[in-house]
């Protein structure tokens, strides 16, 4: 194929208009990692991509360039996954905004990481098809999976501070040090975290995205996974994705 020609599996994550009828698409791609790509045209009524840019549609997407330096048009996509139900539920269009928002925000552009577009890819399929009480499970593991190829994956045996081992009935975390922390360490008022929620990280950790449906856990457990998350996101980040405040509802 022409040099000037990629075809690439792609994640739309999310678009914005401009000029006369046209789109700035970002996308997550297998060879490229997050890019842009302008797709002429998108908006108007005879279109020929239709609704295939819609956020969370993966497919195989034809980009074109004049030269190197030039940025990328979209001639063509090929849908393979258009994940129309998190689009139609109000749950899962929250949950899966989430998942886009941490690509978006915190993995640098063309930041290539074919283990990272596969979790987001196997997220958003399963997602889509699981019922939407599980879906808070599922943003969870998506979460310790994200932090974990981005390089934050915590020793769940040792302080995250000390290094000392702690014991599971002294296990801690705060949003200045993170997760695990020994009772010591930890500023935060909060208890020692309990052992549901630590179950439920180091099982993240090793398991497949779509096992997240067949999560059951306490409302207090849920929390308690969450607020932890949240401490290692601003531990490691230093703030947490904007679209989480919309999610109160659902923890």
């Amino acid at each position: 194929m022409n040099s000037r020609f990629l075809k690439t599996v792609a994640i739309i994550l999310n678009s914005t208009q401009f000029g006369e009828g046209h789109k700035l698409v970002r996308l997550y791609t297998e060879s490229l990692g997050r890019t842009d790509a302008s797709a002429f045209g998108a908006r108007k009524t005879k279109s020929r991509f239709g609704s295939r840019l819609e956020p969370f549609t993966e497919g195989i997407v034809l980009l074109y360039r004049k030269g190197e330096t030039s940025p990328y048009a979209i001639r063509d996509i090929d849908v393979t996954h258009h994940n129309d139900a998190i689009r139609g539920e109000l749950d899962k269009f929250l949950i899966g905004t989430a998942c886009i928002e941490t690509v978006i925000r915190y993995v640098e552009r063309e930041h290539h990481d074919f283990e990272l577009f596969r979790v987001l890819s196997d997220t958003l399929q399963a997602l889509n098809s699981v019922p939407s009480e599980k879906s808070v499970y599922l943003l969870s593991m998506y979460d310790i999976k994200f932090l974990s190829i981005m390089g934050y994956r915590p020793d769940m045996e040792r302080c995250a501070k000390c290094s000392t081992l702690i014991q599971n009935s002294e296990v801690y975390s705060d949003s200045v040090s993170g997760f695990p922390l020994c009772k010591g360490c930890c500023i935060s008022s909060s208890g020692p975290v309990e052992t549901g929620a630590l179950r439920f990280i180091e099982w993240a950790f090793n398991s497949s995205i779509p096992q997240a449906g067949k999560v059951t856990m306490q409302r207090t457990t849920l929390q308690q996974v969450r607020q932890i998350i949240e401490h290692l996101y601003l531990c490691t980040f230093q703030k947490v994705p904007e679209s989480w405040h919309q999610l109160q509802t659902l923890v």
